[in-house]
């Protein structure tokens, strides 16, 4: 499965170079990987039978960077032989011989399709599991890309900030609206307070007032009251 979409990604990249133009930070290009970044990253196993060589392409702009490294995992006496080539020179550009390990390295001069060949036709018995690593980045791309990512984190910090001060300011009012709620339930209970007070006091005055006024004109009344008789029962002249 691995080398059939290895194979349709060659056939791609060959019939349609420009076909898999990707749109990254408002700019349409054909030389970042689909992840969004400035280059690609590849990791994967394959496996490459007993006597044969097993070969995978990956396009690179002029001026990128490749890394490759690999590892046998298991089969066989783990060692295997790799090569890069580019899409001009025939010939290998790199290559690590008969190592279970290995890293293969190339700033590239051309664009296009660069090859990277696992060999295993020195085993004729044991085929072999290959873990491969792969990354190809543009360095003055990347650069943009990481100050561009880098304005973008530092324009978050800064909305981060003020979304804090904001969040800072609704607390405070927040605070000022309870401590203005508590002050209006307070005077509420002064006012109610004095409220029942006057009345009571207002009650209390009232009702003294007029007991002082009946008792007022109950002793006027007495100091004016006089009889038609004398104590011996007889007329008053």
């Amino acid at each position: 499965m691995t080398k059939i979409v290895l194979f349709l990604n060659v056939i791609f990249s060959i019939l349609w170079p420009e076909g898999w133009a990707e749109v990254v930070l408002g700019t349409e290009t054909d030389e970042f990987d689909f992840d969004g970044l400035p280059g690609a990253q590849h990791e994967f196993k394959i496996e490459v039978g007993a006597g044969k060589e097993e070969c995978f392409y990956q396009k690179i702009v002029a001026g990128g960077k490749l890394h490759i490294s690999f590892e046998v995992i298991y089969g066989g006496d783990t060692r295997i032989n790799a090569y890069l080539r580019n899409p001009v020179n025939p010939g290998y550009i790199d290559s690590v011989e008969y190592q279970g390990v290995g890293t293969l390295m190339h700033h590239a001069q051309f664009t296009g399709p660069y090859a990277i060949c696992l060999d295993n036709t020195m085993s004729r018995m044991a085929s072999k599991l290959v873990y491969v690593f792969l990354v190809t980045y543009v360095e003055e791309e990347w650069s943009k890309y990481r100050q561009e990512i880098e304005e973008v984190e530092l324009t978050v910090s800064n909305f981060t900030v003020s979304i804090q001060n904001v969040h800072e300011s609704v607390k405070d009012a927040l605070v000022h609206q309870a401590q203005s709620r508590m002050h209006v339930i307070k005077d509420w209970y002064l006012i109610t307070g004095n409220n029942s007070y006057i009345q009571t006091w207002s009650i209390c005055q009232c009702v003294v007032v007029i007991m002082c006024s009946g008792i007022q004109v109950f002793f006027v009344r007495r100091l004016f009251r006089g009889t038609n008789v004398t104590p011996t029962a007889k007329p008053r002249a």
